[in-house]
């Protein structure tokens, strides 16, 4: 009997142990998971080693020994006190920040000068934009370990960078004029005064931040005697208005925002010599309706800057002189049946020559070009795509570059010589990759993780070979609470004409002949990819443990595929998107494990508009949708991203309709949830105002729910655990738990 009891609970606790399945508080409150990180990596200048932070102390590792020697600790940061000198009246009083208990700075992020004597940091970090932010700045002497503030009102600057001999640093103020600070004159200058709301001088306003990815637009030139910066002139753009309607009255505030089809920044190319800080406008042609969101110093006295027209279908490099002012065509690109794709992977060699990406050949590769354009030699070449280029080793000739060749699924890195001989696999675990090349390029830190293996940090010599493991997650940790593995499937699209690629993740204890309900996480953008062999979403396996099955897919108009493969959404996002997304749920319901009268689908931004065309589109299929942030009509959304794939409104009014969710509200039939954030400056909640109208006049029922002030990823307080929560229980209540077959209307 005794021995009938042991046994029991032993088989008990086997089952327990098995079945033990996440809670909502797992996955959107403390999580039980712990997953490994490298934390801050800040490469030393001329040194295979960079510094990390741990508990607001600073080490030191070496690579690839990885040694670790202590650097700074946080008792080193104390302000001493001093005044700047600068170009005005006398200095205002200095301020500081300081730490309440123990009087010290604590810094957030930091940036070595090229000589590696100086430490700039930054505190008090105040985000801008999606990417920009203001700041608080010091730097330190790295011998004596003295700390002084940048500048007088040293709070507020941005985009704060090094000379590259290190010995000044330049900034931008919230007049929006740039200044440049002498470290061992501890003297401030000002280089434009013409900053205003309308007027910037070194930074990007919205749209170029959010659509180029950077707020950036001023560059040293190589000897530090030089400032190349843009004027962005916002005075015609139209302005948004947001509302703040948590005060007794509300507030505005106003973001030149150009939606698809209106009046765009427009921008002036200036050099400015640090000596005598006026700067001088430069010639580069007809600037409106143009975009220039590329720009390097090729040399002390030449300058290149990229010109792409409004419809982003061709650009050109100018080959500055910027002692003459003149320049000349040279390097370029089009694309007359879709867009070109915009990178920043361009690498001006010591001869001239230019190493770069490009779709010329149909397909994402490097060449190396000359300064007039002409091609030298193509390096790499195939049905598979360069992501992106890592490092370009000059000594040896060799060019670093993260691709799926291996597989759609992956990103790899491979290696590859001048010549275009060598092309070499350095990383054989499959996967997606994120490399850190050392310095010297002798080796590099591979962080990777697949469907089946979470996040490793491995290190690894130049030619790929394992050196040791740095970190690794704890796999275990997932498995104990029954993980379900997610798997990559292939089907054929509903007009038999390609084979398209999903993920599926099945709830845990899965029985073939039962039908589950499906919630469908799509996104869907032109040139975006969401099907990848890398460790899967924790919120994506409480859905599955609730029971539903997660699909996700890639339709044609994504990337990863070539560019005709690319192209096919051009002039109309919902085609393929909703005709693919019904072929992946149609092969889920005929292979017998999706209940057809339970579909759903969620998503957020692109995917909360993916989410809106699946319930009014393809409204026969879809039962249940959730949609965060999204947009609804492209013509509310901005010029430079909606364009790229759609054209202007004025001339593509068709692609327009067809592509908006408003034109599909009267087929409407299911439940669908709208959740936003009236704070967002990204997707703004004008797009569920106007759903909302359209639902109206088709008289349909729509469920809403509006988060105060919050942004586009809906930060601040408990509003994100707030929205997963509504939309766990939206689903439970509407497609899991439901009996009833759907009435059609």
């Amino acid at each position: 009997m005794i021995k009938k009891i042991i046994l029991l609970n032993i088989v008990l606790s086997f089952v327990i142990a098995e079945n033990k399945r996440l809670n909502f508080e797992d996955v959107q409150g403390k999580s039980p998971f712990k997953y490994t990180s490298l934390g801050i990596v800040t490469w030393f200048p001329n040194d295979n080693a960079f510094l990390t932070k741990k508990d607001n102390d600073l080490y030191k590792i070496s690579v690839p020994s990885f040694d670790t020697t202590f650097f700074l600790s946080k008792s080193d940061f104390k302000v001493s006190s001093g005044g700047v000198k600068n170009n005005k009246q006398s200095a205002p009083s200095l301020q500081t920040i300081d730490d309440e208990d123990d009087q010290l700075v604590k810094p957030s992020s930091f940036v070595f000068s090229s000589d590696g004597e100086t430490l700039l940091f930054t505190t008090a970090k105040e985000r801008i934009w999606r990417r920009s932010f203001y700041g608080t700045f010091y730097f330190m002497d790295i011998k004596t370990k003295k700390i002084s503030p940048l500048t007088n009102n040293n709070t507020r600057l941005r985009n704060v960078k090094f000379s590259p001999d290190g010995k000044k640093i330049a900034y931008i103020r919230e007049d929006n004029n740039i200044y440049t600070y002498d470290i061992s004159k501890n003297k401030e200058r000002q280089l434009t005064r013409d900053g205003s709301e309308s007027i910037l001088n070194g930074h990007f306003g919205w749209v170029y931040e959010e659509e180029f990815g950077s707020f950036d637009s001023y560059r040293w030139s190589p000897d530090s005697k030089k400032i190349a910066f843009l004027k962005e002139d916002q005075s015609d753009v139209p302005v948004f208005l947001l509302f703040d309607e948590m005060k007794l009255y509300p507030e505005l505030t106003k973001i030149r925002y150009p939606k698809a089809g209106q009046k765009n920044p427009i921008m002036t190319l200036y050099i400015s010599d640090i000596r005598r800080g006026r700067p001088k406008k430069i010639n580069v042609g007809i600037t409106l309706d143009k975009y220039f969101p590329w720009m390097k110093w090729s040399g002390n006295d030449s300058f290149v800057l990229m010109k792409m027209n409004r419809l982003q279908n061709n650009w050109k490099f100018l080959n500055i002189n910027t002692k003459t002012g003149k320049y000349t065509l040279g390097l370029s690109e089009s694309d007359p049946s879709g867009w070109v794709q915009m990178h920043g992977n361009y690498y001006f060699l010591k001869n001239n020559n230019i190493i770069w990406m490009s779709e010329r050949d149909g397909w994402h590769h490097i060449y190396i070009h000359a300064q007039d354009g002409s091609i030298v030699k193509q390096l790499t070449k195939g049905e598979w795509e360069v992501k992106n280029i890592v490092d370009v080793d000059e000594k040896n000739k060799k060019v670093y570059f993260i691709s799926n060749k291996e597989t759609v699924f992956e990103n790899r890195l491979y290696s590859v010589n001048f010549d275009g001989s060598g092309l070499k696999l350095l990383t054989k675990e499959p996967g997606m990759h994120t490399i850190r090349m050392f310095p010297n390029q002798d080796g590099f830190i591979d962080s990777y993780s697949s469907i089946d293996t979470p996040t490793r940090h491995l290190l690894k010599d130049a030619n790929g070979k394992n050196i040791s493991v740095i970190k690794e997650t704890n796999k275990s940790q997932f498995e104990a609470y029954d993980w379900s593995y997610p798997k990559i499937i292939q089907f054929k699209s509903t007009d038999g004409a390609i084979s398209l690629d999903g993920i599926v993740t099945y709830p845990p204890n899965f029985k073939k002949g039962k039908r589950y309900p499906v919630i469908v996480h799509g996104y869907g953008m032109p040139g975006t990819q969401i099907v990848y062999n890398r460790w899967g979403s924790v919120w994506n396996q409480y859905l599955a443990q609730q029971g539903y099955i997660v699909f996700s897919m890639d339709a044609r108009g994504m990337s990863g595929r070539g560019e005709d493969f690319k192209n096919l959404s051009y002039g109309d996002m919902s085609k393929y998107l909703s005709k693919d997304t019904a072929a992946g749920v149609r092969h889920l319901i005929d292979s017998g494990v999706a209940d057809p009268d339970r579909i759903g689908a969620w998503g957020w931004s692109g995917g909360g508009y993916f989410t809106g065309l699946m319930l009014t589109k393809n409204a026969d299929l879809f039962d249940v949708g959730v949609s965060v942030a999204p947009v609804m009509d492209f013509r509310l959304y901005d010029s430079i991203y909606t364009e790229r794939s759609m054209g202007l409104p004025q001339d593509n009014k068709a692609g327009y309709d067809s592509t908006s969710v408003l034109t599909y509200a009267d087929r409407f039939k299911g439940k669908l949830l709208v959740m936003h954030g009236t704070g967002d400056d990204n997707v703004h909640s004008q797009n569920m105002t106007w759903l909302i109208e359209e639902f109206v006049k088709h008289d349909k029922q729509l469920d809403v729910f509006f988060y105060p002030n919050r942004p586009h990823g809906m930060s601040g307080g408990k509003a994100r655990k707030n929205l997963y929560k509504k939309m766990i229980n939206y689903f439970n209540d509407n497609l899991l738990n439901r009996k009833q077959v759907k009435v059609k209307s």
